[in-house]
């Protein structure tokens, strides 16, 4: 069987009263310079200031960075600003920069909470596991009832596969805030990886409950019912997905298998198709692709598919094993040959099994 991957006063300068107006009219007609005169000089004298006044915050404010550099700049010796614009930088992958504003709001005070939560998350994305555990659980000493600490510290626990750790991060956010979905969908991967089915489902049911638009939490219930063989029920979870985002190409692969289980090759196809478009280089797709092709005796073509997907991953196991089944069913004995003996290098017990389909 092919190996598959399953992954919202008035305004300034209104009109001026039709008597008032009338009059002023008059006072222009004999070219007597009036009070009144000098009244509409200066409304518009201030209307025009005012306009350029807001043309220029529109620039300033044209982004959250260039919003929180001229707060840094206008104050340079407040916390917030540069804890805000290191968030800013953070959200955008500008890591360093971002570890240099954060930094400096800790040095102006180094009880920030949320300055030590947000360094913690530069490191997180950053790989560097135990600098971000030492800051968000600083962010905890300092604010022990911040659901948002508790939910980052069991995310780094979970990257490590400290996984009863993170449960317990998890439970006490959860405990602080009953309602913060992704927490409920942070513990519910953590069941589903245990293949703790039933647990999983409830989490995932509890995120969309609190947020109905959350396409990840949709994805992972699909997932969990693809563990299960629910193939029709993942369906409705990935195509609901989908609907929020869609190009959300992980969607769209699991999306594909969940119809290659029910048999609807058109349909797969079409989804690792759409998938492909949004990322090219998605190695587990074009497997699976390739499998379809394979499915269907258009062997031409899974060859192609799988030997791109080996092209962006050269160690991918499942798709020299898929390419070499391909290779076979041609004739090719030679190339499928030396698939097998890349397979031996890579995964043995793999080569094997491919060993004894060419008996």
């Amino acid at each position: 069987m092919p190996k598959r991957t399953t992954v919202t006063k008035k305004a300034l300068g209104e009109s001026l009263s039709r008597e008032r107006a009338n009059f002023i009219i008059e006072q222009s007609k004999t070219k007597k310079v009036t009070l009144y005169v000098l009244e509409v000089i200066f409304y518009v004298l201030v209307l025009t200031l005012l306009i350029t006044g807001t043309h220029s915050r529109n620039r300033i404010w044209n982004s959250d960075i260039e919003l929180w550099t001229d707060c840094v700049k206008k104050s340079p010796n407040k916390d917030r600003p540069h804890n805000n614009l290191g968030d800013a930088y953070n959200r955008q992958g500008r890591y360093q920069e971002a570890l240099g504003q954060l930094t400096e709001a800790l040095r102006i005070n180094p009880n920030y909470a949320d300055a030590h939560n947000n360094l913690g998350v530069v490191y997180k994305y950053q790989g560097k596991y135990q600098e971000a555990i030492a800051q968000f659980a600083e962010a905890l000493r300092i604010n022990p009832y911040s659901p948002e600490g508790h939910n980052n510290l069991g995310s780094v626990y979970t990257d490590q596969g400290r996984y009863q750790e993170a449960i317990a991060q998890f439970t006490e956010a959860l405990r602080i805030n009953p309602n913060y979905s992704e927490v409920h969908n942070n513990l519910g991967s953590i069941y589903a990886y245990h293949r703790r089915y039933q647990e999983a489902i409830a989490q995932f049911t509890e995120a969309l409950r609190i947020n109905p638009n959350y396409p990840e939490a949709y994805y992972k219930l699909g997932n969990v019912y693809i563990g299960q063989g629910r193939y029709q029920e993942a369906t409705a979870q990935f195509t609901e997905a989908l609907r929020i985002n869609p190009n959300f190409a992980e969607v769209r692969n699991n999306l594909g298998n969940a119809y290659v289980h029910q048999g609807k090759y058109q349909e797969a196809i079409a989804q690792f198709t759409e998938a492909l478009r949004i990322n090219p280089n998605f190695a587990e797709v074009r497997n699976n692709l390739g499998n379809v092709y394979s499915d269907q005796g258009r062997y031409q073509e899974a060859i192609a598919q799988l030997t791109e997907a080996l092209r962006i991953n050269p160690d991918y196991a499942e798709a020299h094993y898929n390419v070499g089944m391909a290779y076979l069913a041609m004739g090719d004995s030679n190339s499928a040959f030396k698939e097998y003996q890349i397979l031996k290098k890579i995964n043995p017990g793999l080569a094997s099994n491919f060993y004894g389909k060419t008996k």
